[in-house]
């Protein structure tokens, strides 16, 4: 029997969208949208920045590269889950499910924080634009894929 494999983004899983259509789409895009926000904006204001002109600027690109490296986190939980454990971890307990998803929120939180970094902000301070990225890594990694599938 195969095992069944989700992947997630940090409020529902981008691909749903192209799956299931629903008018719920516009909420779940929504909520991602105003959490890179929320990010963005805290982290600009923290470091004494005109919020309005740095959330102007990227947060298209900080949304998109967010949805996308959701995919590359999810793809190496698919592939750990095919080849390194064959199926033989319970998708439905919080144990297994954090030992085989952890990699890839890992790897998401890296790619969000380095793919901003180079693609999303023109800041003339690096250490700025290494503090926001730092922070949208840290808060917006798919961290839902570390829950068993029954919640």
């Amino acid at each position: 029997m195969k095992k069944e494999v989700r992947l997630y983004n940090l409020i529902f899983p981008i691909y749903m969208l192209f799956v299931f259509p629903t008018p719920l789409w516009f909420l779940i895009i929504a909520a991602n949208f105003l959490i890179d926000s929320l990010v963005v904006i805290l982290a600009a204001k923290k470091k004494g920045l005109d919020w309005k002109s740095v959330w102007k600027k990227s947060i298209v690109r900080v949304v998109a590269i967010g949805f996308a490296v959701d995919f590359a986190g999810g793809a190496l939980s698919c592939v750990l889950s095919s080849t390194l454990f064959d199926g033989k971890l319970n998708s439905y307990v919080w144990p297994d499910v954090a030992l085989l998803t952890l990699p890839g929120v890992i790897l998401a939180g890296l790619l969000i924080y380095f793919l901003n970094k180079k693609l999303s902000f023109e800041l003339s301070e690096p250490r700025q634009v290494r503090f926001i990225c730092l922070m949208l890594a840290v808060f917006t990694a798919p961290y839902t894929m570390m829950l068993p599938f029954s919640v």
